[in-house]
């Protein structure tokens, strides 16, 4: 019992330094694109049940899985607004690393759900956001809708952004496409 919770405070406190340290990425993700954001954090318990996306090699032939890493392109009326990679990973969280200067900050974090028709995916990430003088000037939430292609190396969908202001009053929404293409092993 000792061995479990000491490994509970360790992963406790390794998630509090990551949330703390990359509290500039979180700037960074609503400011790059000043339309692009991504970003929520939290320490789930371990007594949770997560979500999984558990597959069989048979089941990956028919119905593969987004979890993985992927790179993934988002655009606007057809103009690139953001590049990135993406970790989808198996417990139901996702990473984001978009193409930005890594000193102000690159790494934003998701969570994810399978949708109702097969081979679709929901994500979701809160970002807090700030200009560049520091100053709060709220948050975006950004939402992805995701089908993978039938082997499961691409996936195309699309995403939204809304915006609130400090208090959380609803500011304006831009929506585009997404596309994605699998990294894998050579």
């Amino acid at each position: 019992m000792k061995f479990k919770n000491l490994n509970f405070v360790k992963f406790a406190t390794y998630m509090v330094l990551v949330v703390g340290l990359s509290a500039s990425a979180f700037a960074s993700c609503g400011d790059t694109l000043s339309a692009m954001a991504a970003g929520a954090a939290g320490i789930v318990s371990q007594s949770r049940t997560v979500q999984q996306d558990p597959q069989t090699s048979e089941d990956k032939a028919s119905n593969p899985s987004i979890v993985g890493l992927w790179h993934v392109q988002f655009t606007i009326g057809g103009n690139l607004i953001q590049e990135a990679y993406q970790i989808w990973s198996a417990g139901g969280t996702e990473v984001h690393n978009p193409n930005v200067d890594p000193r102000a900050g690159n790494v934003c974090l998701g969570v994810w759900k399978r949708a109702a028709a097969p081979g679709t995916y929901k994500l979701a990430h809160r970002v807090w956001n700030y200009d560049t003088n520091g100053n709060f000037m709220g948050t975006i939430n950004l939402s992805e809708k995701l089908t993978l292609g039938p082997n499961g190396n691409r996936h195309t969908g699309s995403f939204t952004l809304d915006f609130y202001d400090p208090t959380g009053k609803f500011l304006t929404e831009v929506a585009g496409n997404v596309t994605g293409e699998r990294i894998s092993v050579e």
